[in-house]
């Protein structure tokens, strides 16, 4: 009985740790996909949307990248994109 109980418990603390790990990582994959919608000037009130983004704020550099952080079911995340369209036509 004892070994049924501890093994409830390890599998209850994995299950907690793979949530974690997974909501960290749709915070990080909506702050990638808003920075690169952000570097192209797409909608990114829609792509917030389709990622489940409760808040996010985007800084625009003068080297023509774009920072942003996101937050997503009470985790936060940042991400940075080049608009290399950009870097490439004033090297033309």
């Amino acid at each position: 009985m004892a070994i049924i109980a501890v093994t409830s418990l390890v599998a209850l603390a994995l299950s907690d740790v793979a949530e974690s790990a997974i909501d960290e990582h749709r915070a990080s994959t909506a702050a990638e996909a808003l920075a690169l919608a952000a570097a192209i000037d797409a909608d990114l009130d829609e792509v917030a949307r389709a990622h489940d983004v409760d808040d996010f704020t985007v800084t625009y550099n003068d080297d023509d990248s774009v920072m942003v952080r996101v937050m997503r079911g009470g985790v936060s995340a940042q991400a940075t994109a080049v608009d290399h369209r950009r870097t490439l036509d004033e090297s033309e």
